[in-house]
Formats: C-alpha cells, sequence, structure tokens
C-alpha cells in the first residue's frame, strides 16, 4: 500500500511539473510572437499578452503543489539550524498547519470566485475568466496534496537501505 501511495505521488508531482513546464514553454514562445509582432511587424496583438498572463498564473499555482510536497515552498533553513533535532517535527506540523489553512481559503475563495466570474469573457479570448481564475482552487488542491504527502513521507519514511 505504501508502495502505491508514493508511486502516486510520484506520478501527480511529475505531472504536475510537466504541465507547469510545458505551459511555461507555450507562455515564452507566445511573449516572443507579441514582442515580434508590435515592434517588427508594427501590429501589436490583442490577444497575446492575456494569454502569457493567464499561463503564467496557471504555471505558478500548477508548481505549488510540488513545491509543498519537495519542502521547498518556503525556506526554514535558518529555524531549522536553530532549534534542536527534537523540536524539528513540530516545526514540520506548524509549518504544515499555516500551509493548509492558507491553502484551505485559497481552495474555498479560489472555488467561490471562479464559480462566481463564470458569465464574464477575458478580454482579447473570448473565453470564460473562470479559466483563468480556476488555476487558484485547482492550485490550492494540489498543495494540499503536497503538503499531506509530505507529512506522510516525514511520518513514515522509507527504512530501506540504500
Amino acid at each position: 500500500m505504501r508502495q502505491l501511495l508514493r508511486t502516486t505521488d510520484r506520478l501527480i508531482v511529475n505531472a504536475l511539473l510537466s504541465v507547469a513546464m510545458i505551459l511555461l514553454g507555450i507562455a515564452a514562445v507566445v511573449g516572443f510572437y507579441q514582442v515580434v509582432a508590435r515592434f517588427v511587424l508594427e501590429q501589436p496583438s490583442t490577444w497575446s499578452e492575456v494569454l502569457v498572463r493567464t499561463l503564467i498564473v496557471w504555471t505558478v499555482f500548477l508548481a505549488l503543489g510540488a513545491a509543498l510536497r519537495s519542502g521547498s515552498m518556503i525556506a526554514f533553513d535558518f529555524l531549522y539550524r536553530s532549534i534542536g533535532k527534537r523540536l524539528r517535527p513540530w516545526l514540520d506540523v506548524l509549518i504544515g498547519m499555516a500551509s493548509l489553512a492558507v491553502l484551505g481559503v485559497m481552495l474555498w475563495y479560489g472555488l467561490q470566485l471562479t464559480l462566481r466570474v463564470r458569465p464574464q469573457v477575458l478580454a482579447g479570448l473570448d473565453i470564460s475568466i473562470a479559466w483563468a481564475y480556476a488555476a487558484v482552487p485547482v492550485g490550492a488542491a494540489a498543495g494540499i496534496v503536497g503538503v499531506l504527502a509530505r507529512w506522510a513521507e516525514l511520518a513514515w519514511p522509507d527504512r530501506r537501505e540504500p
């Protein structure tokens, strides 16, 4: 069972990071097109800036789950070095609880906001602006999974010999 959870966790993290990297690459290409269209062709694009901004927001929120999973979202290295080894598990719990509280608020209000803005259209793309706002609850849900997976790893470390 533990191996199944680890494999599923690894697949989710890799999928999140892969999609985030693809979206960032698309944002870079579209951003390059925007510069060429504006300054070389002198025909500014009406859709490219909005698309780049939306793709970058999605990239950040998708990578959030992977960052929280690896414990690299907020670096507390100074605190870890300052406190004794006995208190480090309590610091992990404190950081995780604070993260879950913030992510829970983001999930709840992000979902409410996404549902509320469905009728509005994203300028230049003619799609619902809810597609852009949906990054918040999706990223928050991925972050919650990341925090819980990190806790599980800290609670039940892999005890196999290398």
